[in-house]
Parts: structure tokens; sequence; C-alpha cells
């Protein structure tokens, strides 16, 4: 079955860049040159999404503000002290919520499991895939994401916040980087035991710890850790850190990627293939323990 037209999968996303922090900085000013990288790379995406309607510029876009929202978790003991600032992290949450069903419909057009249907169901869906998308560009133009985004670019402009608890960048991401460690590697053992949204939870945990990886690696340049990947891509370091958490994420996230698929796929009567979710979740276990055993980069 060929795909159907209009998906833009190989249309050019900008993709998100690596940030420079000064081991001198205080966490406000580390804050403003990582927010405004993820804020770069939202909008220049959600710029080509809105004349494109194609996947690599939604999900780019979709990437830019996890990535934003994930910087406000990951400086919690900075931004926790200003007021209303997590009010515009959770208002971008709400108002990005669409993006994901017109993402998985993307995710599921573009996969295997898609050449077993037929004419009809693969029209359903790509139709299900522009209804979506309809309400994406609804969003981007509506006045509640102007105004969430005026907000976000105002704390922006008034930082460092006067009164604010402000403390230095290295402490700040120590820190970070430490809770979430536990937070992954500390449930190993009750991994396989936890009920999938627990598992999810995790998973999340999981990715901030990737993102403050990258948010904060240039603050720990010693080599150490290596790392090839399976595209030929040699990383040491934090970024070698950070593919062993993103190992741990993605295995996490295929049980809950197939019961997404499935559901898709159910609503133009079709199923997914039975998966052996022992198995996934025992592999996800053996990519937590392997983490485990990697010596974080900032002790």
């Amino acid at each position: 079955m060929s795909l159907p037209v209009g998906l833009g999968v190989d249309a050019e996303a900008r993709k998100a860049q690596p940030v420079t922090l000064d081991p001198a900085q205080r966490a406000s000013e580390a804050w403003v040159v990582v927010a405004n990288e993820c804020i770069a790379h939202w909008r220049t995406n959600e710029a080509l999404l809105m004349r494109s309607r194609a996947m690599p510029h939604l999900h780019q876009t979709r990437v830019g503000i996890r990535r934003l929202r994930s910087s406000f978790s990951l400086f919690r003991p900075l931004l926790g002290h200003v007021p209303g600032a997590f009010l515009v992290a959770h208002r971008l949450r709400a108002l990005a919520l669409p993006f994901g069903v017109a993402r998985d419909l993307d995710v599921l057009l573009t996969g295997a499991l898609v050449g077993d249907l037929d004419g009809d169901q693969v029209a359903r869906l790509a139709a299900d895939r522009e209804a979506a998308y309809d309400t994406v560009l609804a969003v981007l133009v509506s006045p509640q994401w102007a105004d969430a985004a005026r907000s976000l670019d105002g704390y922006l402009l008034l930082a460092p916040w006067p009164g604010v608890p402000d403390p230095p960048v290295l402490e700040l991401a120590a820190r970070a980087l430490e809770k979430r460690w536990h937070r992954v590697v500390g449930r190993v053992d009750s991994l396989a035991a936890m009920t999938p949204p627990e598992r999810h939870r995790v998973r999340i945990e999981a990715k901030k710890l990737r993102y403050g990886c990258e948010f904060f690696a240039s603050l720990y340049p010693g080599d150490g850790l290596e790392v090839v990947t399976g595209t030929g891509d040699e990383l040491t370091g934090a970024l070698a850190f950070a593919w062993h958490v993103e190992q741990v994420q993605t295995a996490l996230g295929v049980v809950n990627d197939h019961a997404t698929a499935d559901g898709l796929l159910r609503s133009v009567g079709s199923a997914a293939p039975d998966v052996d979710e022992h198995r996934l979740v025992e592999e996800a276990v053996d990519a937590a323990r392997s983490l485990a055993e990697v010596p974080p980069f900032w002790h």
C-alpha cells in the first residue's frame, strides 16, 4: 500500500541545537540561554508548519515545546520562585495537546502497520490526519496561543527576577540531573511490576534527564564515556550518557506506542498485531540496568 500524498516526509526541519553555558553563570542566565534555544527550535518549525503541513515540522515543533517545558522542570529551584512562571508552561502544554493526535497519525501512516490496510482504510486515516492538522493550525493562530507566547517572552525579558533566589548554574544542574537520574535508575527493580501509567511516568523522567544532559553538557566538558551509535555517530561525555538514557526512554515507549497505534487502527476496523508485552518490559528493564551501571558525568 503506497503512502497518502501530502505528508511532507522529506521536508527539512530545524532540529535542536547545542547550547553553550558558562560555569560562572547564575541559574537565571543559563535558563535564558536554554529557553531561547528551545523557543527558536519551536518557532522556526511552527512557521514552516503553517506553510507546509509537513510531518517533520510538526514533530520538531512538538520537540521544541517539550524541551522548553522540560527546562521549566529542570530549573524548578529557580523558576518555582517566579510568580506565575509555571502557569505559562502549563498553558503551553494544554494548548499543544492536539499536536500529539496529529503526530500519532503521522507515525502510523509512515510505519509498517499501514501495509496491512486497504485503500479505504488508509484514506480514512489520511482524512483524520488532515483534520488533526486543521486543529493544530487553528491552535497556532489562536489568541490563546499568541498570549501564552507573549507571556513567555515577558518572563525572559525580566530575568533575573528581583528577590528570586538565583543559585550558580553548576549547583542547580547537578541537583536537577541527580534527581531525575534517581527517579529512573532507582526504580529498576520495580519497573517490571509497575502499571503502564507508572512506567510512563518513569519514561517522562528519563526524557527530562536526557534533555538535562543535553542542556548542561557544556558545563562538563570532559570526554569520559564514549559511545558509537547505530548510525556511526561518536558521542562522548554528557552526550554519550544522554544516549544511554535515550535507550531507556525508547524501550519504555514501545508498549505505549503499540497501544496508541492499536487504538487508531481500530477506528478504521483493523487492529495492531499482538506483541509480547512481558518481553518488551524486560527489554526496558535491561536498558535501565545498563544505565544504572554508567557513572554519572556530573559526579
